[in-house]
């Protein structure tokens, strides 16, 4: 991946008042990509190198399958390597996307949680937008549909960096979103001026979850919004679910909030205008294995004769959207 993607954005000062930012954030990246840590790093590069680069101008980003390239816009030799290169950075968990004329069936069907979102927010046009824990950068992209100027993700994971990377380089004209490979822990504190923050799948992995809460009022500029999605426990009698190792199949969860607690942590941050927007069921249609992924999804981490426990025990995943702002002093 080459580092002149992130030179677009640290020329795109102007986002910003501070801009003492652009050079901490640039060596941050270049040291990731210098030292990846991943033994499949350079074999990830190499299946984006099939890609063709700058060959399209058609891209759909405001609907349910996000779209780049024609089918009849690159001959067969060249659609075979591409997809080929696609598969090799297996598995997909965020989509769907449709890359000149091929489906990527993701994991998980994105344009549900991203519908339920979008219901509950004001208008993204114009905005300024970070998204943490971005994944390969479906939601982004879907942001950039719905009107924003700017959005920047941050994810650590170089697969999800590759995948992005692989689909948006086929575009002629860049666009306005940038995946940094960094954890949002090591963001420069003087990137604070964001309109809007989504946090969407992260906080239950974070060891101090009212820390990554405190994370992002800081990021968040003075009126700007969060929008929060997590797992949470749907159980009046229970503030949190402190998981014994796993939590339907998954290791890292550290701690499953009741909505109550979520509203009590906001609170305490100061947000205002905390809102609960929705909650909702993951089912077999939203999150499931595909030719895309893996062997493995929500239905092998269900109890097989208790669908609304987890292998574990624990109540079936259920997550939920909070919305807050932070206030103007």
């Amino acid at each position: 991946m080459k580092l002149q993607f992130y030179h677009d954005l640290l020329n795109s000062t102007h986002l910003f008042s501070d801009t003492s930012w652009p050079d901490a954030l640039l060596e941050l990246i270049e040291g990731v990509l210098a030292n990846p840590g991943h033994g499949n790093f350079s074999n990830w590069q190499s299946a984006v190198n099939q890609i063709p680069a700058s060959c399209t101008d058609h891209a759909t980003l405001n609907a349910s399958v996000i779209e780049i390239g024609h089918s009849n816009e690159l001959n067969k030799q060249l659609h075979d390597n591409a997809v080929d290169a696609l598969h090799q950075l297996h598995p997909w968990r965020k989509g769907p996307f449709n890359f000149f004329g091929t489906t990527i069936d993701s994991e998980w069907r994105c344009e549900r949680k991203w519908n339920r979102i979008r219901s509950c927010l004001p208008t993204l046009e114009n905005k300024t937008i970070l998204d943490v824990g971005c994944g390969n950068g479906y939601y982004m992209l879907r942001m950039l549909g719905s009107g924003a100027k700017t959005v920047i993700g941050v994810d650590p994971t170089l697969l999800f960096l590759a995948q992005y990377y692989g689909l948006t380089q086929s575009l002629t004209t860049p666009i306005p979103s940038f995946l940094l490979p960094v954890a949002f822990e090591t963001l420069p504190q003087q990137m604070n001026e964001f309109d809007i923050i989504f946090s969407m799948g992260v906080l239950y992995h974070r060891r101090d979850p009212q820390e990554h809460l405190q994370r992002l009022f800081n990021h968040t500029k003075p009126g700007g919004m969060i929008v929060l999605e997590t797992l949470i426990i749907d159980d009046p009698e229970t503030t949190s679910l402190i998981p014994n190792e796993r939590y339907a199949g998954m290791r890292n969860v550290w701690c499953v909030p009741s909505p109550s607690q979520v509203i009590d942590w906001l609170n305490n941050l100061h947000f205002e205008n905390i809102q609960l927007q929705n909650i909702d069921i993951t089912d077999f249609s939203e999150q499931r294995a595909t030719l895309w992924s893996s062997n493995y999804s929500l239905e092998n981490f269900l109890n097989t004769s208790n669908q609304n426990k987890t292998i574990e025990g624990y109540p079936r995943p259920t997550r939920a959207i909070f919305t807050a702002t932070r206030s103007n002093t």
